[in-house]
């Protein structure tokens, strides 16, 4: 019986990823079946499936879901004020003509976006205005897209809705996320910069990559001592900080209300008119969450009414009231997801089926950095396709197993998904992103994934040695 449980288990698995590959079985539902399955199998009681894993497993990631809805409100408003657009367009007019400098810019300012963008819509939205730019330079189809999904990729990384995930699953502290984040980032960068300097096969570009590589490591080292959480100064500074920055928040707000009426008194009411401060609403929730310690939903509260505000015009209050229903409607299918993750991770955490399956997880899983770096280098392809090293797939249920059935750390397992995730989020061909950005272009995923492989393998060995540099594992 021993050996039959954990037998069963694994064919579960197995199974829903055949049908999750096969694109038979969608993950929203792959995964509550999953954890239905498992906790039947597992010989979880009726009353415990019923209480632990459905009632209590589906709320379990609350926090994070909740993030995502305010992080989507904040995106949709950024859409329909047209903010992304102006910030686009201004940047592909005084970046000048440059193909690389033009081309990392664009995929820095892409990057930029997608650390509060979120979704097809957006994708969509940016890409239309960033990729016709992108070929008009003389880059290919394959480089432009492949160089579109570096920039998503690396703005997920400061994608605050994104962070929940970590903070619900693992338990990590929020400083220990910005800790990896900030070098991890700089590293990815360097890989986009090498990326785009062999495409464009111009050794010209050779001091522009050793400049770019120059300043991205050394923005790593002071960012990185910047926002040391070692180096804080305490409760008290923090909550000084907190009230200072607040203080900081209404007056600004106050402000923001008197041009906002100004606009509206003035007959200044164009959607189209955007005020250059208005561009910094993507960057006002890092801010809030990096420098000054705000909660994640606090910082995208403020950003939303900044975001009203400097661009007010006649039509604000309906957009804004579109913004919340239609911003929600787009994150719906990530809620539920997260709803379906919050049970199969309270299935597989029950005693019943951890105890069963958890010497099987100990006995292939690295926990000293060699092996660590090596093995999971080797496994990175096992994050397509929402596989058993996807969080947002199978890998949900998986890494809470690794984090009680051995002696890794929440910080290694994050550093672990968010190094092999870059695999998934670039390459993998079954992602919506991936689908339309190759259609749009003319060409297929299969083309993109062949363009980005090897680079996004590059950054998840950078990630997976950058762990082990930070004493994780």
């Amino acid at each position: 019986m021993s050996f039959l449980t954990p037998s069963l288990i694994i064919l579960v698995f197995l199974c829903m990823a055949g049908l999750m590959y096969t694109r038979r079985v969608s993950a929203l539902l792959a995964l509550p079946i999953m954890a239905l399955a498992i906790a039947v199998i597992g010989g979880i009681p009726g009353h415990d499936i019923l209480t632990e894993v459905v009632g209590k497993g589906s709320m379990k990631l609350h926090n994070a879901y909740t993030t995502t809805m305010f992080g989507a409100i904040l995106a949709e408003l950024m859409n329909r004020q047209g903010i992304a657009r102006a910030l686009v367009r201004w940047v592909a007019e005084f970046a000048g003509d440059n193909p690389y400098i033009l081309a990392s810019v664009l995929t820095l300012v892409t990057a930029l976006l997608f650390s509060t963008l979120g979704g097809l819509g957006a994708v969509i939205m940016v890409g239309t205005i960033v990729l016709p730019v992108m070929l008009s330079l003389g880059v290919s189809s394959a480089t432009a897209g492949a160089l579109y999904l570096f920039g998503i990729s690396l703005g997920g990384m400061f994608n605050l809705a994104n962070w929940a995930l970590y903070i619900d699953v693992l338990g990590v502290e929020r400083e220990k996320i910005i800790a990896f984040v900030i070098p991890f980032s700089c590293l990815i960068a360097v890989v986009i910069l090498l990326f785009l300097a062999l495409e464009l096969k111009s050794w010209k570009n050779s001091i522009y990559l050793f400049i770019g590589s120059a300043l991205s490591l050394g923005a790593a080292f002071v960012l990185s001592r910047v926002f040391d959480p070692s180096a804080a100064g305490g409760a008290g500074a923090n909550l000084a900080l907190l009230d200072t920055s607040f203080n900081i928040a209404v007056g600004l707000v106050v402000l923001l209300s008197l041009y906002a009426w100004r606009r509206h008194s003035g007959g200044n009411n164009s959607q189209g008119d955007i005020p250059g401060f208005a561009l910094f609403t993507p960057v006002v929730p890092l801010l809030l969450v990096l420098g000054c310690g705000w909660e994640i939903i606090s910082a995208f509260v403020f950003a939303i009414i900044y975001g009203v505000l400097a661009t007010w015009n006649k039509a604000s209050i309906n957009q804004i009231t579109r913004s919340i229903i239609d911003g929600i409607t787009t994150v719906i299918p990530a809620v539920f997801l997260m709803v379906g993750i919050g049970m199969l991770i309270n299935a597989v955490s029950n005693e019943a089926v951890a105890g069963a399956i958890k010497p099987l997880i100990a006995s292939f899983i690295p926990t000293d950095p060699i092996r660590y770096v090596l093995i999971f280098t080797l496994m990175a392809p096992l994050a397509l396709y929402r596989g058993p090293l996807s969080l947002w797939g199978m890998g949900s249920g998986l890494v809470k197993l690794i984090q009680t059935g051995t002696t890794l750390s929440g910080q290694a397992i994050m550093g672990m998904l968010m190094s092999v995730g870059q695999v998934q989020g670039i390459c993998d061909p079954t992602n919506t992103h991936n689908i339309w950005i190759a259609t749009y272009l003319g060409t297929d995923t299969h083309a993109l994934l062949k363009k980005t492989i090897l680079f996004a393998w590059l950054a998840v060995v950078g990630g997976l040695v950058l762990a082990c540099c930070l004493g994780y594992v």
